[in-house]
Protein backbone atom coordinates (compact mmCIF):
# COMPACT_ATOMS: atom_id res chain seq x y z
CA UNK A 1 0.00 0.00 0.00
CA UNK A 2 2.94 2.48 0.68
CA UNK A 3 4.98 1.58 -2.32
CA UNK A 4 1.59 2.93 -4.42
CA UNK A 5 1.81 5.73 -2.89
CA UNK A 6 5.41 6.53 -3.20
CA UNK A 7 4.79 5.92 -6.87
CA UNK A 8 1.60 8.26 -7.37
CA UNK A 9 3.55 11.01 -5.89
CA UNK A 10 6.84 9.89 -8.06
CA UNK A 11 4.11 10.31 -11.31
CA UNK A 12 2.59 13.71 -9.73
CA UNK A 13 6.05 15.33 -9.41
CA UNK A 14 6.96 14.53 -13.15
CA UNK A 15 3.73 15.59 -14.10
CA UNK A 16 4.37 18.99 -12.75
CA UNK A 17 8.34 19.08 -13.94
CA UNK A 18 6.69 18.78 -17.71
CA UNK A 19 3.35 21.20 -17.00
CA UNK A 20 5.75 24.15 -15.57
CA UNK A 21 7.70 25.09 -18.93
CA UNK A 22 4.50 24.65 -20.74
CA UNK A 23 2.88 26.97 -18.68
CA UNK A 24 5.73 29.55 -18.56
CA UNK A 25 5.60 29.42 -22.89
CA UNK A 26 1.35 29.91 -22.59
CA UNK A 27 1.73 32.67 -20.18
CA UNK A 28 4.35 34.49 -22.38
CA UNK A 29 2.59 33.40 -25.57
CA UNK A 30 -0.45 35.14 -23.96
CA UNK A 31 1.19 38.43 -23.40
CA UNK A 32 2.82 38.68 -26.66
CA UNK A 33 -1.01 38.07 -28.07
CA UNK A 34 -2.12 41.07 -25.51
CA UNK A 35 0.58 43.07 -26.69
CA UNK A 36 -0.03 42.76 -30.17
CA UNK A 37 -4.25 43.10 -29.68
CA UNK A 38 -3.20 46.62 -27.85
CA UNK A 39 -0.70 47.94 -30.75
CA UNK A 40 -3.48 46.77 -33.39
CA UNK A 41 -5.98 48.74 -30.91
CA UNK A 42 -4.45 51.65 -30.89
CA UNK A 43 -3.77 51.47 -34.88
CA UNK A 44 -7.45 51.06 -35.76
CA UNK A 45 -8.03 53.86 -33.32
CA UNK A 46 -5.99 56.24 -34.94
CA UNK A 47 -7.36 55.31 -38.69
CA UNK A 48 -10.59 55.69 -37.22
CA UNK A 49 -10.10 59.30 -35.84
CA UNK A 50 -8.11 59.78 -39.32
CA UNK A 51 -11.48 59.07 -40.93
CA UNK A 52 -12.99 60.58 -38.67
CA UNK A 53 -11.57 63.90 -39.45
CA UNK A 54 -11.79 63.35 -43.03
CA UNK A 55 -15.51 62.99 -43.07
CA UNK A 56 -15.92 65.85 -40.95
CA UNK A 57 -13.90 67.88 -43.68
CA UNK A 58 -16.06 66.19 -46.07
CA UNK A 59 -19.06 66.89 -44.83
CA UNK A 60 -17.95 70.76 -44.01
CA UNK A 61 -17.03 71.41 -47.73
CA UNK A 62 -19.38 69.27 -49.11
CA UNK A 63 -22.64 70.79 -47.14
CA UNK A 64 -24.54 73.41 -47.65
CA UNK A 65 -24.53 74.76 -44.22
CA UNK A 66 -21.72 76.91 -43.08
CA UNK A 67 -20.64 76.02 -39.49
CA UNK A 68 -18.75 79.03 -38.00
CA UNK A 69 -17.27 79.74 -34.41
CA UNK A 70 -17.39 84.02 -33.15
CA UNK A 71 -16.44 85.81 -30.31
CA UNK A 72 -18.94 86.11 -28.07
CA UNK A 73 -18.70 89.98 -27.54
CA UNK A 74 -17.31 93.04 -28.63
CA UNK A 75 -17.29 92.70 -32.47
CA UNK A 76 -19.08 89.00 -32.79
CA UNK A 77 -16.02 88.41 -35.02
CA UNK A 78 -15.88 85.14 -36.67
CA UNK A 79 -13.07 82.75 -35.54
CA UNK A 80 -13.57 79.99 -37.93
CA UNK A 81 -15.68 79.63 -40.63
CA UNK A 82 -15.81 76.50 -43.35
CA UNK A 83 -14.70 76.54 -46.36
CA UNK A 84 -17.70 76.14 -48.49
CA UNK A 85 -18.73 79.44 -47.22
CA UNK A 86 -17.21 80.51 -50.44
CA UNK A 87 -19.64 78.80 -52.53
CA UNK A 88 -22.14 81.06 -50.42
CA UNK A 89 -21.23 84.51 -50.18
CA UNK A 90 -17.96 84.15 -53.12
CA UNK A 91 -15.47 85.32 -50.04
CA UNK A 92 -12.90 82.56 -49.03
CA UNK A 93 -13.13 81.49 -45.01
CA UNK A 94 -9.74 84.24 -44.64
CA UNK A 95 -11.68 86.89 -44.97
CA UNK A 96 -13.78 86.28 -42.30
CA UNK A 97 -11.37 85.31 -39.99
CA UNK A 98 -8.45 87.98 -41.19
CA UNK A 99 -10.45 91.12 -40.67
CA UNK A 100 -13.03 92.08 -37.17
CA UNK A 101 -15.68 93.79 -38.95
CA UNK A 102 -15.76 91.76 -42.36
CA UNK A 103 -19.21 90.17 -41.28
CA UNK A 104 -20.84 92.91 -39.90
CA UNK A 105 -19.78 95.46 -42.69
CA UNK A 106 -21.41 93.16 -45.17
CA UNK A 107 -24.73 93.21 -43.89
CA UNK A 108 -27.34 94.81 -45.44
CA UNK A 109 -27.40 98.66 -43.78
CA UNK A 110 -30.98 98.29 -43.41
CA UNK A 111 -30.62 94.89 -41.64
CA UNK A 112 -27.14 96.36 -39.45
CA UNK A 113 -28.38 97.96 -36.69
CA UNK A 114 -31.10 95.24 -36.39
CA UNK A 115 -28.23 92.47 -36.30
CA UNK A 116 -26.62 94.01 -33.44
CA UNK A 117 -29.17 94.40 -31.13
CA UNK A 118 -30.66 90.84 -31.53
CA UNK A 119 -26.91 89.07 -31.45
CA UNK A 120 -26.77 90.95 -27.96
CA UNK A 121 -29.60 88.96 -27.09
CA UNK A 122 -27.94 85.67 -26.83
CA UNK A 123 -26.95 86.02 -23.57
CA UNK A 124 -30.26 84.85 -22.43
CA UNK A 125 -31.18 81.82 -23.53
CA UNK A 126 -27.62 81.03 -24.88
CA UNK A 127 -29.47 80.32 -27.94
CA UNK A 128 -30.48 83.05 -31.08
CA UNK A 129 -31.55 82.95 -34.56
CA UNK A 130 -32.34 85.12 -37.22
CA UNK A 131 -32.38 86.45 -40.60
CA UNK A 132 -30.56 88.87 -42.52
CA UNK A 133 -29.14 89.53 -45.96
CA UNK A 134 -25.46 89.85 -46.68
CA UNK A 135 -23.57 90.90 -49.43
CA UNK A 136 -21.99 88.56 -51.99
CA UNK A 137 -18.79 89.06 -53.65
CA UNK A 138 -20.83 89.80 -56.77
CA UNK A 139 -22.67 92.88 -55.33
CA UNK A 140 -25.65 91.30 -54.76
CA UNK A 141 -27.33 90.34 -51.71
CA UNK A 142 -28.15 86.96 -50.46
CA UNK A 143 -30.50 86.07 -47.62
CA UNK A 144 -28.74 84.05 -44.45
CA UNK A 145 -30.92 81.90 -41.84
CA UNK A 146 -28.45 82.39 -38.42
CA UNK A 147 -28.50 80.23 -36.49
CA UNK A 148 -25.93 80.02 -33.27
CA UNK A 149 -25.45 78.72 -29.44
CA UNK A 150 -23.53 80.62 -26.66
CA UNK A 151 -20.63 78.37 -25.12
CA UNK A 152 -19.46 78.64 -21.60
CA UNK A 153 -16.70 77.13 -19.31
CA UNK A 154 -17.22 75.40 -16.46
CA UNK A 155 -17.70 78.42 -14.56
CA UNK A 156 -20.40 79.85 -16.67
CA UNK A 157 -18.30 82.50 -18.29
CA UNK A 158 -18.74 82.65 -22.48
CA UNK A 159 -16.04 81.31 -24.54
CA UNK A 160 -17.68 81.42 -28.20
CA UNK A 161 -20.55 81.13 -30.12
CA UNK A 162 -21.16 78.32 -32.90
CA UNK A 163 -23.86 78.75 -35.58
CA UNK A 164 -24.17 78.03 -39.03
CA UNK A 165 -25.86 79.81 -41.67
CA UNK A 166 -28.26 78.60 -44.76
CA UNK A 167 -28.76 80.43 -47.78
CA UNK A 168 -32.40 81.22 -47.78
CA UNK A 169 -32.28 83.33 -50.89
CA UNK A 170 -35.36 81.08 -52.91
CA UNK A 171 -37.25 80.64 -49.88
CA UNK A 172 -37.32 84.65 -49.63
CA UNK A 173 -38.10 85.52 -52.69
CA UNK A 174 -40.96 83.01 -52.36
CA UNK A 175 -42.65 84.57 -49.36
CA UNK A 176 -41.51 88.34 -50.86
CA UNK A 177 -43.80 86.96 -53.74
CA UNK A 178 -46.50 85.23 -51.63
CA UNK A 179 -47.10 88.51 -49.81
CA UNK A 180 -47.20 90.67 -53.12
CA UNK A 181 -50.25 88.00 -54.07
CA UNK A 182 -51.61 88.30 -50.90
CA UNK A 183 -51.79 91.80 -50.97
CA UNK A 184 -52.83 91.47 -54.46
CA UNK A 185 -56.09 89.20 -53.54
CA UNK A 186 -56.60 91.32 -50.71
CA UNK A 187 -56.69 94.20 -53.15
CA UNK A 188 -58.93 92.20 -55.18
CA UNK A 189 -61.55 91.05 -52.95
CA UNK A 190 -62.21 94.80 -51.68
CA UNK A 191 -63.00 95.98 -55.29
CA UNK A 192 -64.64 92.89 -56.37
CA UNK A 193 -68.64 93.34 -57.14
CA UNK A 194 -69.51 90.41 -55.67
CA UNK A 195 -69.44 89.29 -51.39
CA UNK A 196 -66.45 87.69 -49.90
CA UNK A 197 -66.60 86.64 -46.44
CA UNK A 198 -64.57 84.08 -43.80
CA UNK A 199 -65.71 82.20 -41.45
CA UNK A 200 -64.20 80.07 -38.76
CA UNK A 201 -64.93 76.40 -37.45
CA UNK A 202 -68.07 77.62 -35.64
CA UNK A 203 -69.43 79.92 -38.22
CA UNK A 204 -68.62 82.84 -36.55
CA UNK A 205 -68.07 85.68 -39.44
CA UNK A 206 -63.97 86.47 -39.17
CA UNK A 207 -63.86 88.63 -42.19
CA UNK A 208 -65.60 90.03 -44.80
CA UNK A 209 -65.48 92.44 -47.69
CA UNK A 210 -66.20 96.06 -48.52
CA UNK A 211 -68.96 94.82 -51.12
CA UNK A 212 -71.05 92.71 -49.06
CA UNK A 213 -70.91 95.47 -46.38
CA UNK A 214 -72.18 98.50 -48.92
CA UNK A 215 -74.93 95.96 -50.27
CA UNK A 216 -76.16 95.13 -47.08
CA UNK A 217 -75.97 98.11 -45.27
CA UNK A 218 -73.70 96.70 -42.43
CA UNK A 219 -70.90 98.14 -40.38
CA UNK A 220 -67.93 96.18 -40.48
CA UNK A 221 -67.69 95.92 -36.25
CA UNK A 222 -71.11 95.06 -36.50
CA UNK A 223 -70.64 92.00 -38.96
CA UNK A 224 -67.88 90.54 -37.42
CA UNK A 225 -69.90 90.19 -33.93
CA UNK A 226 -72.52 87.92 -35.77
CA UNK A 227 -72.39 84.46 -36.42
CA UNK A 228 -73.73 83.05 -39.69
CA UNK A 229 -76.29 81.38 -38.84
CA UNK A 230 -78.07 84.32 -36.61
CA UNK A 231 -78.66 85.94 -39.78
CA UNK A 232 -81.27 83.35 -40.65
CA UNK A 233 -83.24 80.86 -38.81
CA UNK A 234 -84.36 79.16 -42.04
CA UNK A 235 -80.74 78.60 -42.35
CA UNK A 236 -80.88 75.95 -39.49
CA UNK A 237 -84.49 74.45 -41.03
CA UNK A 238 -82.96 73.49 -44.44
CA UNK A 239 -80.38 71.78 -43.73
CA UNK A 240 -77.45 74.30 -44.17
CA UNK A 241 -75.59 74.09 -40.80
CA UNK A 242 -75.04 70.25 -41.11
CA UNK A 243 -74.02 70.75 -44.75
CA UNK A 244 -71.53 73.17 -44.37
CA UNK A 245 -70.36 70.68 -41.17
CA UNK A 246 -69.55 68.21 -44.37
CA UNK A 247 -67.52 70.84 -46.34
CA UNK A 248 -65.36 71.39 -43.07
CA UNK A 249 -65.22 67.69 -42.81
CA UNK A 250 -64.66 66.59 -46.22
CA UNK A 251 -63.34 69.36 -47.82
CA UNK A 252 -66.12 69.07 -51.23
CA UNK A 253 -67.38 72.54 -51.91
CA UNK A 254 -71.05 73.37 -52.48
CA UNK A 255 -73.02 75.75 -54.52
CA UNK A 256 -76.43 77.61 -53.41
CA UNK A 257 -77.29 79.12 -56.66
CA UNK A 258 -80.73 80.82 -54.76
CA UNK A 259 -80.94 81.40 -50.73
CA UNK A 260 -83.18 83.69 -50.08
CA UNK A 261 -82.33 86.25 -46.94
CA UNK A 262 -84.67 87.64 -44.17
CA UNK A 263 -86.99 90.47 -44.49
CA UNK A 264 -83.85 92.30 -42.53
CA UNK A 265 -82.05 91.95 -45.70
CA UNK A 266 -84.75 92.73 -48.19
CA UNK A 267 -85.95 88.88 -48.75
CA UNK A 268 -83.03 89.12 -51.56
CA UNK A 269 -82.01 86.08 -53.31
CA UNK A 270 -78.59 85.11 -53.43
CA UNK A 271 -76.23 82.79 -54.58
CA UNK A 272 -73.34 81.33 -52.19
CA UNK A 273 -70.39 78.96 -53.30
CA UNK A 274 -68.57 77.56 -49.98
CA UNK A 275 -65.72 76.08 -49.82
CA UNK A 276 -63.29 74.82 -47.26
CA UNK A 277 -60.05 77.02 -46.58
CA UNK A 278 -57.97 75.47 -44.08
CA UNK A 279 -60.00 75.59 -40.97
CA UNK A 280 -62.22 77.84 -41.83
CA UNK A 281 -65.22 78.71 -44.81
CA UNK A 282 -65.40 80.39 -47.52
CA UNK A 283 -67.81 82.22 -49.04
CA UNK A 284 -68.10 83.79 -52.33
CA UNK A 285 -71.90 85.39 -52.17
CA UNK A 286 -73.78 87.64 -54.86
CA UNK A 287 -76.67 88.75 -55.29
CA UNK A 288 -78.82 86.98 -58.09
CA UNK A 289 -82.71 88.57 -57.34
CA UNK A 290 -82.62 89.43 -60.67
CA UNK A 291 -81.39 86.79 -62.05
CA UNK A 292 -84.04 84.53 -60.14
CA UNK A 293 -86.89 86.70 -61.71
CA UNK A 294 -85.03 86.36 -65.40
CA UNK A 295 -84.93 82.56 -64.47
CA UNK A 296 -88.72 82.49 -63.18
CA UNK A 297 -89.54 84.45 -66.59
CA UNK A 298 -87.43 81.70 -68.61
CA UNK A 299 -88.99 78.94 -67.14
CA UNK A 300 -92.37 80.48 -68.02
CA UNK A 301 -91.97 80.56 -71.53
CA UNK A 302 -89.48 77.40 -73.07
CA UNK A 303 -90.47 79.18 -76.44
CA UNK A 304 -88.72 82.57 -75.51
CA UNK A 305 -85.54 80.62 -74.29
CA UNK A 306 -86.09 78.80 -78.12
CA UNK A 307 -86.31 81.91 -79.75
CA UNK A 308 -83.25 83.41 -77.99
CA UNK A 309 -81.28 80.23 -79.22
CA UNK A 310 -82.29 80.31 -82.85
CA UNK A 311 -81.57 84.09 -82.77
CA UNK A 312 -78.06 83.45 -82.14
CA UNK A 313 -75.18 84.77 -84.21
CA UNK A 314 -73.44 81.67 -83.31
CA UNK A 315 -74.23 77.53 -84.18
CA UNK A 316 -75.61 75.82 -80.74
CA UNK A 317 -75.78 72.43 -79.86
CA UNK A 318 -76.39 70.76 -76.16
CA UNK A 319 -74.98 67.00 -75.98
CA UNK A 320 -75.89 64.65 -72.91
CA UNK A 321 -73.18 62.70 -71.36
CA UNK A 322 -73.53 59.45 -73.88
CA UNK A 323 -72.98 62.06 -77.20
CA UNK A 324 -76.49 62.18 -78.11
CA UNK A 325 -77.53 65.41 -79.27
CA UNK A 326 -80.45 66.35 -77.72
CA UNK A 327 -81.13 69.78 -78.97
CA UNK A 328 -79.72 72.46 -81.80
CA UNK A 329 -79.73 75.40 -83.27
CA UNK A 330 -81.13 76.68 -86.77
CA UNK A 331 -77.73 78.69 -87.09
CA UNK A 332 -75.72 75.27 -86.10
CA UNK A 333 -77.37 73.31 -89.31
CA UNK A 334 -76.70 75.70 -91.38
CA UNK A 335 -73.16 75.75 -90.57
CA UNK A 336 -72.83 72.22 -90.48
CA UNK A 337 -74.93 72.03 -93.86
CA UNK A 338 -77.11 69.25 -92.14
CA UNK A 339 -80.90 69.33 -90.97
CA UNK A 340 -82.37 68.96 -87.94
CA UNK A 341 -83.25 65.72 -88.18
CA UNK A 342 -79.52 64.39 -88.94
CA UNK A 343 -78.33 65.78 -85.94
CA UNK A 344 -81.28 65.21 -83.12
CA UNK A 345 -80.38 61.71 -81.58
CA UNK A 346 -77.29 61.22 -83.30
CA UNK A 347 -73.88 61.47 -81.71
CA UNK A 348 -71.65 64.67 -83.32
CA UNK A 349 -68.77 62.63 -83.73
CA UNK A 350 -70.11 60.31 -86.53
CA UNK A 351 -72.46 63.60 -87.90
CA UNK A 352 -69.08 65.21 -88.06
CA UNK A 353 -65.94 63.00 -88.75
CA UNK A 354 -64.29 64.71 -91.28
CA UNK A 355 -62.77 67.55 -89.35
CA UNK A 356 -59.56 68.67 -89.48
CA UNK A 357 -57.31 71.03 -86.60
CA UNK A 358 -56.22 73.82 -87.58
CA UNK A 359 -53.13 72.45 -89.47
CA UNK A 360 -54.91 70.83 -91.73
CA UNK A 361 -54.57 66.99 -90.00
CA UNK A 362 -57.78 65.10 -89.30
CA UNK A 363 -59.25 65.43 -85.91
CA UNK A 364 -59.29 62.54 -84.21
CA UNK A 365 -62.78 61.71 -81.81
CA UNK A 366 -60.91 62.27 -78.49
CA UNK A 367 -59.59 65.62 -80.27
CA UNK A 368 -63.00 66.96 -80.49
CA UNK A 369 -63.75 69.61 -77.79
CA UNK A 370 -67.07 67.92 -76.58
CA UNK A 371 -65.25 64.56 -76.67
CA UNK A 372 -62.70 65.97 -74.37
CA UNK A 373 -65.72 67.68 -72.11
CA UNK A 374 -67.12 64.79 -71.22
CA UNK A 375 -64.03 62.88 -70.36
CA UNK A 376 -62.80 65.38 -67.81
CA UNK A 377 -65.31 67.70 -67.15
CA UNK A 378 -63.54 70.77 -67.72
CA UNK A 379 -64.68 73.57 -70.46
CA UNK A 380 -62.62 73.41 -73.66
CA UNK A 381 -62.37 77.39 -75.15
CA UNK A 382 -61.63 78.40 -78.44
CA UNK A 383 -60.67 75.64 -80.28
CA UNK A 384 -60.04 76.26 -84.40
CA UNK A 385 -62.18 73.35 -86.34
CA UNK A 386 -61.97 73.16 -90.41
CA UNK A 387 -64.75 71.14 -91.97
CA UNK A 388 -64.18 70.61 -96.14
CA UNK A 389 -66.76 72.78 -97.87
CA UNK A 390 -66.32 71.30 -101.25
CA UNK A 391 -64.67 69.08 -103.08
CA UNK A 392 -61.61 71.65 -104.65
CA UNK A 393 -60.24 71.49 -100.97
CA UNK A 394 -62.26 74.12 -99.30
CA UNK A 395 -62.59 74.54 -95.72
CA UNK A 396 -64.61 75.97 -93.54
CA UNK A 397 -63.34 77.08 -90.63
CA UNK A 398 -65.18 77.08 -87.06
CA UNK A 399 -63.95 78.57 -83.07
CA UNK A 400 -65.17 75.89 -81.05
CA UNK A 401 -65.89 75.96 -77.23
CA UNK A 402 -67.76 73.33 -75.10
CA UNK A 403 -68.74 73.90 -71.25
CA UNK A 404 -70.06 70.99 -69.00
CA UNK A 405 -73.41 71.78 -67.88
CA UNK A 406 -73.85 70.82 -64.21
CA UNK A 407 -77.02 70.11 -62.00
CA UNK A 408 -76.33 72.75 -59.60
CA UNK A 409 -78.57 70.39 -56.64
CA UNK A 410 -76.50 66.99 -57.57
CA UNK A 411 -73.07 69.27 -58.89
CA UNK A 412 -73.33 66.15 -61.62
CA UNK A 413 -72.56 66.86 -65.15
CA UNK A 414 -76.26 66.11 -67.14
CA UNK A 415 -75.30 67.75 -70.41
CA UNK A 416 -72.51 69.81 -72.67
CA UNK A 417 -73.05 72.59 -74.11
CA UNK A 418 -71.04 73.15 -77.60
CA UNK A 419 -71.23 76.92 -79.36
CA UNK A 420 -69.33 77.46 -82.29
CA UNK A 421 -69.06 80.64 -84.41
CA UNK A 422 -67.47 80.91 -88.41
CA UNK A 423 -64.20 82.17 -88.73
CA UNK A 424 -63.28 81.11 -91.93
CA UNK A 425 -62.60 84.90 -93.21
CA UNK A 426 -60.78 85.90 -90.07
CA UNK A 427 -58.98 82.51 -90.40
CA UNK A 428 -57.84 83.82 -94.02
CA UNK A 429 -56.71 87.04 -92.66
CA UNK A 430 -54.11 85.46 -90.13
CA UNK A 431 -53.25 82.82 -92.59
CA UNK A 432 -52.22 86.32 -95.56
CA UNK A 433 -50.56 87.55 -92.18
CA UNK A 434 -48.47 84.83 -91.34
CA UNK A 435 -47.32 84.43 -95.29
CA UNK A 436 -46.97 88.84 -94.95
CA UNK A 437 -44.44 87.98 -92.39
CA UNK A 438 -42.64 85.23 -94.08
CA UNK A 439 -41.89 87.26 -96.81
CA UNK A 440 -40.99 90.37 -94.09
CA UNK A 441 -38.28 87.88 -92.83
CA UNK A 442 -37.32 86.30 -96.51
CA UNK A 443 -36.60 90.18 -97.53
CA UNK A 444 -34.94 90.79 -94.34
CA UNK A 445 -32.61 87.69 -94.36
CA UNK A 446 -31.72 88.28 -98.38
CA UNK A 447 -31.36 91.91 -98.45
CA UNK A 448 -28.00 93.19 -100.03
CA UNK A 449 -27.64 95.63 -97.25
CA UNK A 450 -26.56 94.54 -93.91
CA UNK A 451 -29.72 94.82 -91.49
CA UNK A 452 -28.75 94.31 -87.74
CA UNK A 453 -30.84 94.57 -84.34
CA UNK A 454 -29.19 95.46 -80.78
CA UNK A 455 -30.54 96.62 -77.29
CA UNK A 456 -29.47 99.61 -75.33
CA UNK A 457 -26.59 97.75 -74.04
CA UNK A 458 -25.07 97.36 -77.54
CA UNK A 459 -25.65 93.95 -77.76
CA UNK A 460 -26.51 92.23 -81.51
CA UNK A 461 -30.27 90.62 -81.12
CA UNK A 462 -30.02 89.38 -84.58
CA UNK A 463 -28.46 90.04 -88.02
CA UNK A 464 -29.18 89.08 -91.63
CA UNK A 465 -26.61 87.31 -93.52
CA UNK A 466 -25.71 90.28 -95.75
CA UNK A 467 -24.75 91.91 -92.13
CA UNK A 468 -22.72 88.55 -91.06
CA UNK A 469 -20.77 88.69 -94.53
CA UNK A 470 -19.55 92.41 -94.23
CA UNK A 471 -18.26 91.39 -90.55
CA UNK A 472 -17.57 88.32 -90.68
CA UNK A 473 -19.57 88.10 -87.41
CA UNK A 474 -21.77 84.96 -87.07
CA UNK A 475 -25.26 85.26 -84.89
CA UNK A 476 -22.97 83.57 -82.41
CA UNK A 477 -20.08 85.89 -82.31
CA UNK A 478 -22.03 88.86 -82.43
CA UNK A 479 -24.14 88.00 -79.36
CA UNK A 480 -20.65 87.68 -77.85
CA UNK A 481 -19.18 91.05 -78.39
CA UNK A 482 -20.42 94.64 -77.96
CA UNK A 483 -20.37 96.91 -81.27
CA UNK A 484 -18.19 99.36 -79.46
CA UNK A 485 -15.68 96.49 -79.74
CA UNK A 486 -16.28 96.92 -83.20
CA UNK A 487 -15.46 100.72 -84.42
CA UNK A 488 -11.96 101.96 -84.87
CA UNK A 489 -11.96 104.78 -83.05
CA UNK A 490 -13.78 103.99 -79.87
CA UNK A 491 -14.39 108.47 -79.81
CA UNK A 492 -16.41 107.78 -83.39
CA UNK A 493 -18.72 105.53 -81.44
CA UNK A 494 -18.94 108.33 -78.36
CA UNK A 495 -20.17 110.48 -81.01
CA UNK A 496 -22.40 108.11 -82.95
CA UNK A 497 -24.24 107.14 -79.74
CA UNK A 498 -24.65 110.91 -78.76
CA UNK A 499 -26.32 112.10 -82.11
CA UNK A 500 -28.37 109.14 -81.45
CA UNK A 501 -29.57 110.00 -78.54
CA UNK A 502 -29.93 113.53 -79.18
CA UNK A 503 -31.99 113.45 -82.48
CA UNK A 504 -33.15 109.59 -82.04
CA UNK A 505 -31.89 108.50 -85.45
CA UNK A 506 -28.52 108.36 -87.59
CA UNK A 507 -28.69 109.08 -91.19
CA UNK A 508 -26.16 108.36 -93.75
CA UNK A 509 -23.36 108.31 -90.81
CA UNK A 510 -19.54 107.73 -92.40
CA UNK A 511 -17.43 105.78 -90.16
CA UNK A 512 -14.40 102.43 -90.04
CA UNK A 513 -15.41 99.61 -88.34
CA UNK A 514 -13.40 96.86 -88.12
CA UNK A 515 -14.22 93.44 -89.32
CA UNK A 516 -13.70 90.15 -86.96
CA UNK A 517 -11.00 89.54 -88.40
CA UNK A 518 -9.41 93.27 -87.14
CA UNK A 519 -9.47 94.44 -90.81
CA UNK A 520 -10.81 97.93 -90.86
CA UNK A 521 -13.53 99.11 -93.64
CA UNK A 522 -15.74 102.45 -94.61
CA UNK A 523 -19.14 101.76 -93.60
CA UNK A 524 -22.40 104.29 -94.10
CA UNK A 525 -24.53 103.73 -91.29
CA UNK A 526 -28.46 104.31 -90.92
CA UNK A 527 -29.91 103.89 -87.15
CA UNK A 528 -33.14 104.22 -86.07
CA UNK A 529 -34.69 103.58 -82.70
CA UNK A 530 -37.49 100.37 -82.59
CA UNK A 531 -39.55 98.84 -80.15
CA UNK A 532 -40.86 95.11 -79.83
CA UNK A 533 -42.46 93.91 -77.61
CA UNK A 534 -42.71 96.93 -75.44
CA UNK A 535 -38.68 96.74 -75.59
CA UNK A 536 -36.37 99.56 -77.21
CA UNK A 537 -33.93 98.45 -79.86
CA UNK A 538 -31.80 99.87 -82.53
CA UNK A 539 -31.81 99.01 -85.68
CA UNK A 540 -29.07 99.45 -87.82
CA UNK A 541 -29.00 99.42 -92.06
CA UNK A 542 -25.02 98.81 -93.09
CA UNK A 543 -24.02 100.08 -96.56
CA UNK A 544 -20.70 98.88 -97.60
CA UNK A 545 -18.97 99.34 -101.48
CA UNK A 546 -18.89 95.39 -102.68
CA UNK A 547 -15.47 95.79 -103.74
CA UNK A 548 -14.78 96.34 -99.92
CA UNK A 549 -16.78 93.33 -99.20
CA UNK A 550 -14.84 89.94 -98.65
Amino acid sequence: MKSKKVAKKKRVKKAKKQVKPRSRKVKSTGRKVVRQAREHLDTTKQVSRQRICERMAHLLTRTSIVIYAAKPSDDYSATFVSDNVQKMTGFSYRSFVSSANFWIDHVHPDDRERVLSEVDRISEKDYYEYEYRFRHKNGHYIWVHDEMRLIRDSKGNPVEIVGYWTDITKRKELEIEIAARVDQLSEFMESANEGFALLDSKFDIISVNRFLLEKFGVKKEDALKLNYFDISDVAYESGRYEEYQEILATGRPRFYDDLVLPPAYGNRHVSAHVFKVGDCLGLIIKEVTEEVKQKEELRESSAHFHDLLEAANAGVIFQDTDGVVIHVNRQACEMLDVSKSELLGTRLVEVCNDLVNEHGDKLRTEDFPMTKVLQTGQPVQNVTVGIPADESGGIRWFLISAVPVVDHATGIMDEVLCYFVDITDQKYVEDQLAESEERYRQIFENCPIGIGISDAEGIVVTANKTMQRITGYSLTDFRKVKLADTFEDPVEREKLVKALHDSGQVVNYHVRLLRKDGTPYEAILNISCIEIGGKHYHQTMCHVDESDTP
